[in-house]
């Protein structure tokens, strides 16, 4: 029972959360990980999420047409699968940002287009970049090898992922941990 969430407060997006077999396996990749770095904020294991598209900071006001925008996209969508394809990382100076890859399914694009349209009509603007498809492990990671070296060493199993609900989910920091809470959920077809 995957979950596809939206992340409302200063973090928008369409993520896709995992079930128990998922998650200890992307937990274990990040173990791995962590034994290449001296640092790095990795994600607690009950965030692994995949963000089909950030929005930004929101007001409390848009989330009744986030919602609204949110559901109309579900009732356009069928349930899909994705799959774990491979480590990557996007540069932040001398720290990165590390996340295993997800591939691009026919269902991943489905949705990614009904929502875009469906916020569109609620007044958010469209995705200039497309979706890039990944689950961050860790940010802030200070790597104490090349990230090819590290990528040779811990290959991704293309385990499948089943995507059947979209959620708007609420991000806090509590004591500088970061927590979510779906305040809608709706499931895909």
């Amino acid at each position: 029972a995957e979950i596809l969430r939206i992340l409302y407060r200063e973090e928008m997006g369409r993520p896709v959360k995992f079930d128990g077999k998922i998650k200890e396996y992307l937990k274990e990749v990040q173990g791995e990980i962590e034994k290449f770095s001296r640092r790095g904020n990795f994600t607690d294991e009950n965030n692994f999420h995949l963000t089909v598209k950030f929005i930004g900071e929101v007001s409390r006001g848009d989330l009744d047409n986030i919602i609204e925008g949110v559901n109309a996209a579900a009732e356009r969508s069928r349930r899909f699968s994705l799959r774990l394809s491979r480590l990557g990382f996007f540069p932040r100076g001398n720290r990165t940002i590390v996340w295993a890859g997800v591939e691009r399914s026919a269902g991943l694009l489905k949705l990614f287009d009904n929502v875009e349209r469906e916020l569109l009509k609620e007044g958010f603007p469209k995705e200039k970049r497309g979706i890039s498809p990944h689950i961050t492990l860790g940010r802030e990671v200070d790597l104490t090898e090349k990230f090819d070296n590290i990528k040779a060493k811990i290959p991704l199993e293309p385990l499948e992922i089943s995507a059947n609900k979209i959620s708007v989910m609420e991000s806090k920091r509590i004591d500088g941990k970061l927590v979510y809470k779906a305040v809608f959920v709706q499931n895909l077809k």
